[in-house]
């Protein structure tokens, strides 16, 4: 602490908060003094004089600590309809990582415009670009709310190299996809993100994955993985993921996306599953992961499917489900399972699979499956085949498959970030607020804040921001954010601890939290007494070389 007693002019003074400053210290009282985008001082600042100073926030009995940053989240299409990613902002989010789980809107070519488009249905969209340097550019001319960076998705890259198919990448199309992933890079990608349950990754080698690494690696960018199984091989996907940064050589750094034992044949190995990346980590390898403090997972309706089916276009697909044949051989497939597949009709099963959003069923939204099944007298997985073909695959779920102490347990770790898994949102929104969406879209960093800290004692304070904050910072790689000192970028938030915490519930998670007052971007207020003020004053970050 830098204690200023001469008067000294500032754009904006928070005045008589505790200060945490995100690296795990213990909270000080003390003012904080923005000048421009940087933070001038921190400290005794009570004989500043306050007329010149376009914004004073008087945070008595509240916390002053670094804006959040969000590692693991998918604004990729929000962000073009609703730049100010309204959800993350009234959170305290001042940074959001996007571009997760190996789906992006770019590289953009012929065979892999089916899945881009997948991913930009219902905003009214019509790409511009192709490369995604392209992309970049156009997300950097929109008025953004919180800070943007992004990764490049390892199964849009595949798909634009080869389209959905199961094939293995041949030396010619790994040479392709290197071409896209190093203009990725090169245009101020963080690095590369997998997302291996889902097609086209799921259809990726080991082979195929490392030299992807190696490359991602030599650049200095991340490599971050939705691993290949989350429930029964949960074991054999962390070891496959470490060993993929391992071949990978120096530099190599993975991040594990959203840890969990994600089905009821795992509960109880949340511990063992945090064990398994801290021997990583012991033997000198450059891992963590991030989680999301709900017991719900989200994702897609089609995950129900059989890997080899979805190696299809989306209009094969569709033509399949309509075929009773099809139908009973999937059936069988789910009853029976097989090696690897992360079988979510079997575990965690219908009544666990709740529709979050439907094209075509809006009414749909909130109820399980097995749930519409009793009311149709149907066999749930029909219900749920008739859908992929109403909304040609474009049914997002949500999807209860984690237990409570799990949960406790990842949260425990202070290396392991906290992250949404979310894209923007904002309630009443045509697009954005339609629909039940997970409430981690609304609701993450205050529930850790009230939840995990002030109801239930599981995190410190001080542990819980810099799982916020500075924890998420270093595997980015951003200098300057994610710890409140000197000279830093003025990302800030100020949160009252007796009241902050999530408002956003399952069957009504369109809902803003509660105790997230201020939220400052680069030294502007973007939130103010809880309310979005008129200002977008974040910025695209690209990668720093």
């Amino acid at each position: 602490m830098c204690h200023h007693r001469s008067v000294t002019a500032f754009d904006l003074l928070i005045r008589g908060g505790t200060v945490v400053d995100g690296t795990g210290a213990p909270g000080t009282p003390a003012d904080v003094g923005v000048v421009g985008d940087r933070i001038k001082a921190i400290g005794d600042l009570s004989a500043a004089d306050e007329k010149g100073v376009a914004v004073v926030i008087d945070a008595t009995d509240r916390i002053v600590c670094p804006g959040f940053i969000d590692v693991h989240g998918h604004s990729d299409a929000s962000i073009l309809v609703d730049p100010a990613i309204a959800s993350h902002l009234h959170q305290g989010f001042t940074t959001q990582l996007s571009g997760n789980c190996g789906d992006t809107l770019a590289p953009l070519a012929e065979p892999g415009r089916e899945m881009v488009e997948l991913s930009l249905a219902g905003t009214g969209v019509e790409p511009t670009w192709s490369t995604f340097g392209g992309y970049l550019g156009v997300v950097e001319r929109l008025r953004l709310g919180p800070n943007h960076a992004f990764l490049v998705g390892h199964g849009t890259i595949r798909g634009a190299v080869l389209g959905p198919t199961s094939s293995p990448a041949n030396e010619a199309d790994l040479k392709a996809m290197i071409r896209h992933l190093k203009e990725a890079l090169d245009a101020g990608a963080i690095g590369l993100s997998s997302g291996l349950i889902y097609p086209p990754g799921i259809y990726a080698g080991a082979d195929e994955l490392e030299r992807l690494a190696t490359v991602t690696a030599r650049r200095g960018g991340l490599y971050a993985s939705h691993i290949r199984n989350e429930s029964d091989d949960l074991s054999a996907a962390l070891d496959e993921a470490v060993a993929t940064i391992r071949a990978a050589g120096p530099g190599a750094r993975l991040q594990v996306s959203h840890l969990k034992a994600g089905s009821r044949s795992t509960w109880g190995r949340g511990r063992e599953a945090v064990e398994r990346l801290e021997q990583a980590r012991a033997d000198g390898l450059d891992v963590a992961a991030d989680q999301y403090p709900y017991t719900a997972a989200a994702t897609t309706l089609e995950i129900i499917l059989p890997p080899a089916m979805m190696a299809m276009s989306i209009e094969a697909i569709v033509q399949s489900l309509g075929d009773p044949d099809v139908r009973d051989r999937i059936k069988r497939e789910i009853a029976v399972g097989a090696p690897g597949w992360e079988n979510a009709g079997a575990d965690p099963g219908w009544a666990a699979l709740r529709i979050a959003d439907s094209r075509t069923h809006r009414d749909w939204a909130g109820h399980t499956l097995a749930e519409l099944a009793d009311e149709f007298d149907r066999d749930p997985a029909d219900v749920a085949f008739g859908l992929l073909i109403d909304d040609r695959l474009d049914t997002s779920i949500v999807m209860d498959c984690m237990s409570e102490p799990d949960v406790d347990a990842i949260v425990a770790a202070p290396w392991i970030a906290v992250c949404t898994d979310a894209g923007g949102r904002r309630p009443g929104h045509a697009h954005l607020g339609s629909g039940m969406p997970h409430p981690r879209a609304y609701g993450t960093a205050p529930r850790v804040l009230g939840r995990y800290v002030r109801d239930r004692g599981i995190l410190s304070l001080e542990s819980a921001i810099a799982k916020l904050t500075s924890v998420p910072a270093d595997r980015i790689g951003l200098r300057g954010r994610g710890v409140l000192r000197q000279k830093a970028f003025a990302d800030l938030v100020v949160f009252d601890p007796a009241t902050v915490g999530d408002l956003a519930t399952e069957l009504d998670p369109h809902r803003y939290p509660a105790g997230i007052e201020h939220v400052i971007v680069n030294g502007v207020q973007a939130i103010a007494d809880g309310i979005e003020t008129d200002q977008r004053p974040g910025r695209l970050l690209r990668r720093e070389r």
